[in-house]
């Protein structure tokens, strides 16, 4: 009994000085490296791996992992991808990640993850691609991604989120794309990307989005893409930085019935898509919208609902100048308008070449 003892706190005392003095992540896990499984205690890195060989790749998922601790990755100093989804993960403890030069993608999606806190993601200079998605993030503190000078992208979606926020970001000014899709929110605020000048490309399909600042993209001069689909939007009145960039506009499945002419125009010199099915529009915008395609030298594609569906493209206001395309209230049309267009399928584009 007393030399059982001694063997684990032996033990113990060896993953301690191997990965630091703070909880194991890891209890007899196993994991992949390079393809080749093994299991391991403590935390991951060169001391603790049978593997011995040049390290491209390691996967630990769909196992009982619930914290990732100080120190769960650490010293491996090749370069190399982590796949960590599918485990019950709740927490990313300050410096999990230790030491790790040429780490460029980090997988943690389908996990339960619910807070991301300062420092969860910081001093990895190599790292390019971040999955968050598929977990139950409610809230990220500010500096959550800390000095991070090849982060390019970081997926967020299918998460609980209700607020976004420029300050989770510190030090990422490679940052080119952000995926919110999915999430519960509500609005995008003034300037709400200001000090992330590199973003391109943005995500928010599937939220609950009834307002945009006309400023939120104030200082993103680079912006092509812009996925607003499946959100409670009726209208798109947004200042862009002329000319615009813009290359493809997704406002699909939302409560439009009106777009001005300004917006269109410039929206107009580097558009290569809109998709716009899915809305209730004025038959007379809808129209107005249609010439404006045509008029930019494009090519008209409509995919419909099969054929023996009943196809609603468009409605009238119940006003006696419902022939004009103007900002309208609902008030101003009959009750249940919407309700022909919740559930679609048809998609309804314009390619602009």
């Amino acid at each position: 009994m007393i030399k059982a003892c001694l063997i684990l706190l032996l033990v113990n005392l060896k993953l301690s000085l191997q990965c630091g003095n703070g909880p194991s992540t890891f209890d007899n896990t196993l994991v992949e490296v390079n393809g080749k499984s093994e299991t391991i205690s403590g935390c991951i890195s060169p001391d603790t791996l049978k593997f011995k060989g040049v390290i491209s790749n390691i996967s630990c998922s769909n196992q009982n992992v619930l914290d990732l601790n100080e120190g769960a990755l650490q010293n491996i100093l090749s370069k190399f991808e982590v796949t960590l989804s599918g485990n019950n993960i709740e927490l990313i403890r300050e410096g999990a990640f230790i030491n790790l030069p040429e780490l460029y993608l980090i997988d943690l999606h389908n996990n339960k993850l619910s807070l991301i806190v300062e420092g969860s993601f910081k001093d990895l200079p190599s790292l390019n691609k971040l999955g968050l998605h598929t977990n139950q993030i409610k809230e990220v503190l500010p500096r959550a991604f800390n000095n991070l000078p090849k982060l390019s992208s970081v997926v967020l979606s299918e998460n609980k989120l209700e607020n976004f926020d420029q300050i989770w970001f510190y030090r990422t000014p490679a940052l080119t794309a952000i995926d919110l899709s999915s999430n519960s929110l509500r609005d995008i605020k003034q300037r709400a990307f200001f000090n992330l000048p590199s973003i391109k490309d943005l995500a928010f399909a599937n939220n609950q989005i009834e307002f945009i600042d006309k400023d939120a993209f104030q200082g993103l001069r680079n912006m092509r893409w812009l996925n607003l689909d499946r959100n409670r939007l009726k209208t798109l009145k947004i200042n862009i930085h002329p000319p615009s960039k813009i290359e493809m506009l997704n406002i699909e499945f939302n409560n439009m019935t009106y777009i001005s002419n300004g917006m269109l125009e410039a929206l107009r010199p580097k558009l290569r898509l809109i998709a716009i099915s899915g809305n209730p529009w004025q038959c007379p915008c809808y129209e107005r919208i249609s010439e404006w395609a045509f008029k930019s030298s494009g090519r008209f594609i409509l995919d419909l609902a099969p054929p023996d569906a009943a196809e609603v493209v468009c409605v009238y206001a119940k006003t006696p100048n419902f022939d004009l395309c103007v900002e309208r209230s609902d008030d101003e049309f009959q009750e249940g308008f919407s309700k022909h267009f919740e559930g679609k399928k048809a998609k309804l584009r314009w390619r602009i070449n």
